[in-house]
């Protein structure tokens, strides 16, 4: 398996493929230049009239970057049921961004991790996707009231296809508050104690070639309170 675990594969607007740290490069010379199946996994399975624009969005912002499409496919609620055979035609996974409690949930319901299990595919994370990739997952409150919920759980059984537990947009999320609290200085940190987190900004990505791991691109570990740069 080839994992690409990125904050944000678009540009900001949201217009392109993001290219910094040659990732586009490589995922050409993964694919091999070839005509491939790419299968987009959501982010909220609900949300069909969203989703259908990000079809639209991915498939124009690939074909713009001149990488050959035979068939790209979404799947939420609409063709979840036929989960397994949409895996196995595909060559290319996404795993859209979102809000991860609720994709964590929809990959449980038609059970990713085990669809997965041996499977050779290049599988790409966007944000909430990259971060339902670990064994564990952190889900960082991101919603008004999630902070202060004792109910909310901050900490879920994720995909197991890293170890590593990311925290995407940190150019954007580091001044951003939830519950009166920082996202990344204050909520975060503080659950980095007996953690360890990697936080990213866009742009940057973990690359997983069978088994071999390299990070590209900036990035910063907050452990047990502190930051320090990683690479």
């Amino acid at each position: 398996m080839i994992i690409y675990l990125t904050s944000n594969l678009f540009t900001p607007d949201l217009t392109a493929l993001n290219p910094e740290n040659e990732l586009l490069d490589s995922l050409r010379q993964d694919t091999k230049n070839e005509a491939s199946n790419y299968l987009i996994i959501a982010a909220d399975p609900e949300n069909s009239e969203e989703n259908d624009q990000m079809l639209e969005l991915t498939k124009k912002s690939f074909l713009e970057k001149d990488f050959a499409i035979n068939e790209m496919v979404f799947m939420d609620r609409r063709n979840c049921q036929d989960a397994e055979s949409l895996i196995n035609e595909a060559d290319v996974i996404i795993l859209f961004g979102g809000h991860v409690p609720t994709q964590n949930k929809f990959f449980q319901e038609i059970n990713l991790k085990d669809l997965l299990a041996n499977k050779n595919k290049i599988v790409m994370g966007i944000s909430a996707g990259s971060m339902n990739m670990a064994a564990e997952v952190y889900a960082l409150p991101e919603l008004e009231g999630e902070a202060v919920d004792p109910d909310y759980k901050r900490f879920l059984s994720g995909l197991g296809l890293v170890e590593e537990r990311v925290i995407p947009h940190s150019q954007i999320l580091k001044d951003v508050k939830v519950d009166g609290m920082l996202m990344i200085d204050e909520i975060a940190k503080g659950d980095s104690y007996g953690n360890e987190f990697y936080v990213i900004p866009d742009g940057t990505y973990l690359y997983v070639n069978q088994g071999k791991k390299e990070w590209r691109g900036k990035v910063e570990l907050l452990a047990d309170g502190t930051f320090s740069d990683f690479n």
